[in-house]
């Protein structure tokens, strides 16, 4: 049974499917509905931890939002950390005790008019069910997803996604865990080819500039071959990537409430990342 309008319904069990055989829905017919309103679901999502999955779905969240105007909402389902709600927390408890940010937050409600986005929680097997909370209020809902497919409810979440972005960095253990997840998640959307899931794509993060590029195009010929895509920009390993809005820091780069500051987004790429996402999501639309 579908719990939203969005979803696509998992493998049934015997007894289910012998009820359901002559009835047995894919796709609820409103979904063309919730399309039409272009509520876009992305994830960034990769088994193997340290790829920068968290940090980045939260920069992407806040420079969508607060740079390119556009509503957003994230749901944070790794469990049980819950980092991006953590981090919510830190740059809540930062603001209130720093007059600085304060002003900061102000002149920027004042400049755009937009208030923080929501960060949600989601513990295993309910992503779904948090994320129908918040696509009528969303343009663009992120979800950092936890590092297994084993997860209870992961792989249906991942198939009703728009599209899953996979971070990968230059090491042969992470490369090959990633491509180990992208695949198990293509052998299981080739059982639904009407999920929403329109698009799995890698993209490198973490790159030391030190490093010839010949080394990434050469995997990225090597992804082509065996069916997989990849986004043109390369995140570079950056200090910055984990600089929070603290008390007396004059420059932000990774907060829930603040866009990265204008100097240090200079070089990290991250507006080239969201351009180029924002570029796939429109020719879509």
């Amino acid at each position: 049974m579908l719990l939203f309008p969005r979803l696509i319904p998992l493998p049934l069990q015997t007894d289910d499917k012998e009820k359901q055989r002559d009835n047995k829905p894919i796709i609820n017919p409103s979904f063309e509905k919730r399309m039409r309103k272009r509520c876009v679901f992305i994830a960034l999502s990769n088994q193997k931890g340290g790829v920068g999955k968290s940090t980045l779905t939260v920069l992407l969240a806040s420079y969508f939002h607060y740079v390119k105007g556009r509503q957003v909402a994230v749901v944070d389902c790794d469990y049980p950390q819950f980092s991006i709600q953590a981090l919510r927390t830190r740059d809540t408890q930062n603001v209130e005790k720093s007059e600085h940010l304060q002003r900061l937050l102000c002149e920027q409600f004042e400049r755009t008019g937009k208030k923080a986005y929501p960060v949600l929680t989601s513990g295993p097997g309910k992503v779904l069910e948090t994320a129908g909370k918040l696509e009528e209020s969303s343009e663009i809902v992120f979800f950092d997803l936890p590092g297994t497919v084993n997860s209870p409810g992961i792989l249906e979440a991942i198939i009703n996604m728009d599209y899953v972005f996979t971070p990968v960095v230059q090491d042969r253990m992470v490369m090959q865990s990633s491509l180990s997840f992208v695949g198990t998640l293509q052998d299981f959307i080739r059982q639904y080819p009407k999920a929403p899931l329109k698009e799995i794509r890698l993209f490198w993060n973490k790159i030391d500039g030190r490093v010839s590029k010949e080394i990434y195009r050469h995997y990225n010929g090597i992804f082509e071959k065996i069916g997989l895509r990849t986004l043109g920009t390369v995140v570079p390993d950056m200090e910055r990537y984990n600089k929070e809005a603290v008390s007396g820091n004059r420059l932000l780069f990774r907060s829930t409430y603040f866009p990265p500051s204008e100097k240090l987004l200079k070089g990290s790429c991250l507006d080239r990342l969201a351009d180029e996402i924002e570029s796939i999501i429109h020719s879509e639309s």
